[in-house]
């Protein structure tokens, strides 16, 4: 007999599918996702271009007896964090530079160049870490994140075949209203979750999961008894 329950829940499944892929291409429009993307990063980029400029206007108006080395650090960090690293590195030699004119216009002075450079340095060295630091976080923490969606995944695929097999797998006895779509509807999910692929055949998998099950190859679920 056919679980009409199982086929409702796989309807519903590719209703919500079909209603978020609508919903994104609604929100999303027609330009790919790597022009969103390109779009957002540079606007964050920007952004932080003018958040310097207004610390560096700061700096400039409190003098040079007042520091503000720790909030050019903010504009860095936003760019590690969601820009990537090599673009905070950017904005850390922009924000040295900041901090340069900042001090020449507001007059400071140095009793010896070697102290210029040694500021200088000391100021990009700490804006290289924090960038560095902030985006190597940032990249853990979405690999982690996509480590554990796989491992979710994994496991609700491997949740869903057992829900289809016909009998216990550990005595072998059929499972009460086990019928006869469940090879049907173990072959539909290998080819929707990969995580189930490995199951299949070699030709399955040559041929990309698209045909059906041959009928001389089908198995009867409906046959199994208790070992």
């Amino acid at each position: 007999m056919i679980d009409y329950s199982r086929l409702a829940c796989g309807v519903r499944r590719q209703k919500q599918s079909r209603r978020m892929t609508n919903y994104l291409a609604r929100n999303c429009g027609d330009q790919p996702a790597g022009a969103n993307l390109a779009r957002r990063r540079g606007l964050i980029f920007a952004g932080c271009l003018v958040l310097l400029g207004v610390l560096g206007y700061l700096d400039y108006v409190t003098g040079y007896e007042m520091s503000f080395f720790v909030f050019y650090s903010v504009p860095v960090g936003v760019a590690a964090w969601w820009i990537g690293r090599w673009p905070a590195i950017a904005l850390a030699l922009a924000a040295t530079l900041t901090w340069l004119l900042a001090d020449a216009f507001s007059g400071a002075t140095y009793s010896a160049p070697f102290f210029y450079y040694w500021n200088s340095t000391i100021h990009f060295l700490a804006f290289i870490i924090n960038a560095v630091t902030i985006a190597k976080i940032k990249s853990e923490l979405d690999r982690r994140q996509a480590l554990a969606a796989e491992l979710e995944s994994a496991r609700q695929a491997l949740r869903d075949v057992s829900a289809l097999l016909p009998a216990c797998p550990a005595c072998g006895r059929p499972k009460e209203g086990a019928g006869g779509s469940g090879a049907a509807e173990i072959a539909s999910l290998a080819r929707e979750r990969t995580e189930v692929a490995s199951a299949l055949c070699a030709d399955c998998r040559a041929n990309g999961v698209k045909a059906q099950a041959k009928p001389e190859y089908a198995v009867s679920l409906s046959s199994s008894s208790c070992l």
